[in-house]
């Protein structure tokens, strides 16, 4: 059975039925899909912050 949360580090966020799927893992938005590469803030509803965590 497959994870349901976010493979974004620090991340809690569900998947929903929009995940995005890359390298093999599930991520709840592009920002997380990439990392915040590029300081997207996660698309979730829920004023999840692991974009903060991300650039730490």
């Amino acid at each position: 059975m497959p994870d349901k949360t976010c493979a974004c580090p620090h991340c809690k966020c569900v998947l929903g039925t929009d995940a995005i799927m890359k390298d093999g893992k599930g991520y709840c938005c592009q920002g997380c899909a990439e990392h915040h590469a590029h300081g997207e803030p996660c698309a979730s509803a829920t004023d999840c912050e692991c974009t903060k965590s991300a650039h730490g």
